[in-house]
């Protein structure tokens, strides 16, 4: 009977042990700033205990961004071959530079999608994020190029010029989930110290949760727009209002946050319009001429002497052409190849207006195809976000999913002339070499996601636990 009861003590010892391992030592207190970005590792050992992770590789998301590459690249080629022979006798030249970005962007995607998503949820990942992201809209401005209407897109390094905007999309995705995930842990495990009164309590919630990372990102969609960037701008922003709606933000917060930022923008913007003198604001508003321009096209009507709006035929030149090109198309199209448009009809038709002349050679039938394919990619990508394990997992993929598809809205409705010329490229169809590796990147990024791991069913998590109870014993 001694034996017995001896043995029988002993598993009830170690149960304690285990469970002293997992409790915090201290809850008291406010941590150090490092605790505040670093993951705790106690917290991902039970949190990993009604996770299920996923070893291989997303195949069809994969197979699905290279069926997407290639029909780009042959859109790419067909579009540009006549303004590649005109500027540089030959007709391939866009078509090899793109054929040479995207083979990058296909490395860096799939390096990225076998890292764990975890690894980028380091403190120094997403203070990096932020640095590089600010940094980069700063030196956009004091050392960038630019080259249409005196605004700075790219950053010339040695021989590689680079567009700024599109590496700090990806990059404040990182930083606002790195700090939303932080964040969220220390509040789970009770080490932000509260304020006694519950107004004190609400102020501090609001500014945790809500007013810095959104401020914080504010900061640099405003140097953006002092570039002047407009449209990065509009993106930048759709982009974190998103990464803001699914990263578990309380209600009060986003209320509270959104009229205290109103009210100071307000203040903020009454002030400097009265302090700064008269001449330097018309100087500073002239880099905005193409913007006003553009929106008087828009609205312009086509029964209107345009001259009387204060546009030129050449002003509207492009608009027109780039709808009759539409239209051209018909059914079916005059076939790959044998646009008329793409003939300097429609200046840099392999950028912002590709798609009008890929409706002129494919049709009705071929833009219904391309559509389809970016919405079948889409409902895979926001797969990977309804499963995502955590608030960074899910962060980071919403923010990615949501920048390569604003960016197809926005182009698409440019050219069916829903909303006025933005200047948005059409995602993995468009030329461009920073653009489409960066986008590469964040798709990458998704793919990491949907390999590390999904939120079970509540119904599962019972059975989750009790296997991992009896492989520890």
């Amino acid at each position: 009977m001694t034996d017995i009861n001896r043995h029988s003590i002993i598993p009830e010892d170690k149960s304690k042990e285990k469970v002293s391992s997992i409790l915090p030592e201290d809850n008291s207190g406010v941590t150090e700033f490092d605790d505040l970005l670093e993951p705790v590792q106690e917290e991902e050992a039970q949190t990993q205990e009604v996770k299920k992770p996923v070893r291989r590789a997303n195949i069809p998301m994969i197979l699905m961004i290279f069926v997407m590459l290639v029909f780009g690249l042959v859109i790419l080629y067909s579009v540009s071959a006549p303004d590649a022979y005109g500027q540089f006798k030959d007709s391939k030249w866009f078509l090899i530079r793109q054929i040479r970005f995207t083979v990058a962007g296909l490395v860096a995607m799939l390096v990225i999608s076998f890292i764990p998503i975890d690894f980028f949820r380091k403190k120094w990942i997403a203070i990096g994020s932020y640095v590089v992201s600010f940094g980069l809209a700063l030196a956009t401005i004091v050392f960038g190029v630019g080259r249409e209407h005196g605004a700075s897109r790219w950053i010339n390094i040695g021989p590689i010029q680079l567009q700024s905007s599109e590496i700090i999309k990806v990059a404040l995705v990182v930083a606002f989930a790195g700090y939303r995930s932080a964040i969220a842990k220390l509040k789970e495990q009770g080490k932000i110290k509260e304020w006694s009164s519950d107004l004190g309590k609400l102020a501090q919630n609001v500014m945790i949760d809500f007013i810095i990372p959104v401020v914080l990102c504010i900061a640099v969609d405003i140097v953006i727009l002092m570039q002047p960037h407009l449209s990065c701008f509009i993106i930048v922003g759709l982009v974190v209002f998103m990464c803001a709606l699914v990263s578990e933000i309380p209600l009060k917060s986003w209320v509270i946050g959104i009229l205290t930022l109103l009210l100071l923008g307000g203040a903020v913007i009454s002030v400097a319009l009265a302090v700064i003198p008269t001449e330097t604001r018309e100087r500073y508003m002239k880099n905005y001429a193409h913007v006003f321009k553009r929106i008087a096209i828009f609205t312009a009507d086509e029964e209107t002497d345009d001259e009387e709006e204060g546009l030129t035929k050449d002003d509207t030149r492009q608009v027109d052409n780039a709808l009759n090109a539409l239209g051209s198309g018909g059914m079916w199209g005059v076939g790959l190849g044998n646009s008329r448009s793409k003939y300097n009809y429609v200046s840099e038709a392999q950028n912002d207006y590709i798609f009008s002349i890929y409706i002129e050679e494919t049709g009705f039938v071929g833009g219904v195809v391309l559509i389809l394919m970016y919405l079948v990619m889409f409902f895979m990508c926001v797969s990977v976000c309804w499963k995502a394990k955590d608030i960074f997992s899910r962060t980071v993929a919403t923010g990615c999913t949501a920048l390569i598809f604003v960016e197809v809205l926005l182009n698409i409705s440019v050219e069916l002339q829903v909303i006025p010329a933005t200047g948005v490229t059409l995602p993995f169809v468009s030329y461009g070499g920073t653009a489409q590796v960066c986008l590469l990147v964040a798709y990458g990024f998704i793919l990491s996601v949907s390999r590390s791991g999904v939120a079970l069913p509540e119904k599962k998590k019972q059975a989750a636990l009790g296997e991992a109870s009896r492989t520890e014993n």
